[in-house]
């Protein structure tokens, strides 16, 4: 973990190549405690629909305890999932600005 300017610590996690599951010791950071929390995707090159899923539940369930979540070294690749499944709550942690109003 490393310490923030804000004096919230951040907990940093690596994401695997395939993010297909959810991932135990980020739930359980989340659960524990009230640091905010860095995803590194840089060794991610695929994300299934469970890791989509997993994702979803885990920044609604950080919003709900007040704690930020921020990916970061996001591949073009696993960004265009994210951005097709149109999740604004991914899209937010990605730093992108979430879409307003319908996409067609």
């Amino acid at each position: 973990m490393e310490s923030t300017s804000n004096s919230k610590n951040k907990a940093n996690f690596v994401m695997p190549p395939n993010l297909s599951r959810q991932i135990h010791e980020v739930d359980f950071t989340l659960a524990n405690g009230s640091v905010d929390l860095m995803l590194d995707f840089g060794q991610c090159n695929f994300i299934s629909v469970e890791g989509l899923e997993w994702l979803e539940e885990l920044l609604l369930r950080a919003d709900s305890r007040g704690v930020a979540v921020n990916f970061k070294n996001v591949k073009p690749t696993v960004y265009k999932v994210f951005k097709v499944s149109r999740l604004d709550s991914v899209l937010k942690a990605c730093g992108g600005a979430a879409p307003s109003g319908p996409v067609c």
